[in-house]
């Protein structure tokens, strides 16, 4: 072959490649003129013209009367003017109403309980949880892109309604994660969905790339019809927002008449609500995000009527994993997953009132009721029980330092009670689960300085009392060897009022020489009162201290309530609510540490000399007097090393005392005898 020969085969290959390059023709491989309708008829006799034309039957529904087929587009023309055809229309594209790049595969939710998620908090599924309400026994069609196994999903059955594959599998992930929010198990691993126990159905009619058409939606939903689905669950949309199908619109109509709920996706543009969410038998969701503001991508309008979570919700994914997506796909089960717990709880509603009925559960939000953003509002369960928890009792003191409270108290006896809040201050300190032991122990705290708690129960579904306040104060720091000194100054004190007693009897009865020495007895406060001042200067929490005997026994309750010291000198118990813990602990404090007097002791010393004696000088009394009474002013006033040696110069001023008083006796005894032995020979 001549080089000019080839070069002109060259360019014939060349022309021929492009155009079969350019030529129109189906991904199916159907001719250019070839187009796939759908084509609603009026009668029999108009099926059956359909089916003469058509090259190729897709799908015969039997909830609607149309058929999906693959027809030459000359042949169309002949329908227009039949009055047996009702409408034609183009197999529509439909899409994800996000795309499986938005869905991000995390690694696993090991960090964060599966109750813990946003998500789960803010709509209250527990509550519902709580009251055995998981969505038991409901049948959920998710018409998506199928569902892959995962650890975290029980899957009751599926149908393939693409032509590629007939099993239900995801390849894509967009379906799975849809699956996830609406039913995963509740088992204490990775992520739990609204209705946990509910039957999850995979219906594919989405392919790997989350693309399909009218025929495989409306497909889908005349099989959950049959199949006696009882909600269905849309997370897609028209590729383009200004598409309408008659035909998914009457078979969605077929589904609500039949009881079925349906659910739908608003979009994800920003702009108005696109169909199938848009349509009436449709209950459109928009989304918000975590502090339920209606997320920027959203799509809104007048079509909304409820709004859920929809943005960074963790749900299950492909190959056992996790991801992470935001989208109204995410917002969408979150309303199907609420349906189904409604749904077991009012087994004998219609749909319709079930429809009613999930307004009971809603936060409005935006402008008051029903707006354009958020519908009715924000989807949270509601639980019957509206009654708080009866409040804790007992709150007592175990123990109080300088810096640190332990407080203990007795929990509520209700069946629903769960914790108990602790605030100081109206600012939140902790939690106490029932579980937990019934105490709380603070510490970081000043010394001698009052701390005001609030103690609030909450039960299960989240109803929280009106809270009870104690009050309690820290114990005073106080300097080392106080407690020494307490001790010396009430021995002092007592042993000074036993001199001064022993005195005043001495000065009543003495008597020399036939000469009568006249005593003005000294009028001394009580003992008891003095030994009530010496206590009130260490017991700053009272001004007045009560009188009590020469011995108090300290006295507690059988709570361990310090006792408290009544005017009659009968121990008495004080609500420890009304009476700071430090009071209590200052008051033990004061008791313990001063040792009784032992005055049994000083009398006994005292009595040997009065019995030896019958008169007494009273200058010298009243020399003694003063003296005792400056060693017991310096030894309130003195360091302990001062007390010390007033304690021993009072010993010796004692002795000196007792050997002048025994010479004074001898001193009279022998006058006397003088004068008797006078009078025997006068």
């Amino acid at each position: 072959m001549s080089r000019v020969a080839f070069s002109r085969l060259m360019c014939l290959f060349f022309s021929l490649f492009v155009l079969i390059s350019f030529a129109p023709v189906t991904s199916y491989g159907m001719d250019s003129n070839e187009v796939e309708v759908i084509i609603g008829y009026e009668n029999e006799a108009g099926k059956q013209v359909i089916l003469e034309k058509s090259s190729e039957l897709d799908f015969d529904f039997s909830r609607i009367s149309a058929v999906a087929v693959t027809i030459d587009r000359n042949n169309l023309n002949e329908f227009y003017d039949n009055p047996n055809i009702t409408y034609i229309e183009n197999n529509a594209a439909i899409k994800l109403s996000n795309t499986a790049q938005t869905i991000t595969e995390i690694s696993g939710t090991d960090s964060v309980n599966e109750t813990e998620h946003w998500n789960i908090q803010s709509t209250g599924a527990p509550f519902a949880w709580a009251e055995g309400f998981t969505g038991k026994g409901i049948n959920i069609a998710i018409i998506d892109t199928g569902i892959s196994s995962h650890p975290d999903l029980e899957i009751a059955g599926g149908y393939s309604a693409v032509d590629y594959t007939t099993e239900w599998t995801d390849d894509n992930g967009h379906g799975t994660h849809v699956a996830g929010v609406i039913g995963s198990k509740r088992d204490d691993i990775g992520v739990v969905g609204i209705a946990p126990e509910s039957s999850l159905y995979a219906v594919k009619a989405l392919d790997a790339d989350g693309k399909g058409g009218i025929f495989n939606v409306v497909d889908a939903i005349e099989w959950s019809i049959e199949n006696n689905m009882d909600i269905i669950n849309l997370s897609l949309g028209y590729e383009k927002d200004s598409e309408d199908s008659e035909a998914l619109r009457n078979m969605l109509d077929e589904a609500y008449d039949s009881g079925i709920l349906v659910v739908g996706a608003s979009g994800n543009d920003g702009n108005s609500v696109t169909y199938p969410a848009k349509y009436d038998s449709v209950i459109g969701v928009s989304a918000v995000d975590g502090r339920l503001n209606i997320a920027g991508f959203s799509s809104t309008g007048a079509e909304v009527e409820f709004s859920a979570p929809g943005f960074n919700i963790i749900s299950t994914y492909l190959n056992d994993s996790y991801g992470m997506g935001s989208g109204t796909s995410q917002a969408s089960p979150h309303v199907s997953g609420m349906l189904a717990i409604l749904k077991q709880k009012f087994p004998q509603m219609t749909n319709g009132e079930l429809r009613e009925e999930l307004i009971n559960h809603t936060e409005d939000l935006g402008e008051p009721g029903r707006d354009p953003l958020y519908g009715h509002g924000f989807i949270t369960y509601t639980p019957d029980d509206q009654i708080a928890p009866g409040e804790v009792a007992d709150i007592k003191v175990n123990e109080s330092t300088a810096d640190s409270l332990s407080i203990g108290w007795k929990n509520p006896e209700d069946e629903d009670f769960s914790s108990v809040a602790i605030y100081w201050d109206d600012s939140y300190l902790t939690t106490v689960d029932k579980d937990e032991e019934a105490v709380y122990f603070v510490e970081g705290l000043e010394a001698d300085t009052e701390y005001t708690f609030t103690f609030y129960t909450e039960d299960i579904f989240g109803n929280q009392s009106e809270g009870i306040s104690f009050t309690a104060r820290t114990v005073a720091e106080e300097p080392e060897g106080n407690n020494e000194e307490v001790t010396i100054k009430e021995k002092d004190d007592e042993a000074t009022l036993d001199n001064e007693q022993d005195e005043k009897k001495q000065n009543s009865t003495s008597d020399s020489d036939n000469e009568q020495v006249a005593v003005t007895p000294v009028t001394d406060k009580p003992k008891e009162e003095q030994l009530s001042s010496v206590k009130g200067k260490h017991s700053s929490e009272k001004e007045e201290q009560p009188a009590v005997s020469d011995t108090v026994d300290d006295s507690k309750g059988t709570d361990g309530e310090q006792g408290v010291i009544s005017e009659d000198n009968e121990v008495t118990e004080e609500s420890p609510s009304k009476r700071p813990a430090a009071e209590k602990a200052s008051q033990t404090s004061g008791r313990g540490n001063a040792n009784p007097v032992d005055s049994d002791k000083i009398r006994s010393s005292l009595n040997s000399g009065k019995n030896k004696e019958d008169v007494s000088d009273s200058e010298q009394n009243e020399a003694e007097e003063k003296e005792q009474f400056e060693l017991t002013q310096q030894a309130d006033e003195g360091s302990d090393e001062e007390k010390d040696e007033e304690n021993t110069e009072e010993k010796e001023s004692e002795s000196k005392n007792i050997f002048t008083r025994f010479f004074n006796f001898i001193g009279n005894l022998f006058v006397t005898i003088i004068d008797w032995l006078g009078s025997l020979f006068s």
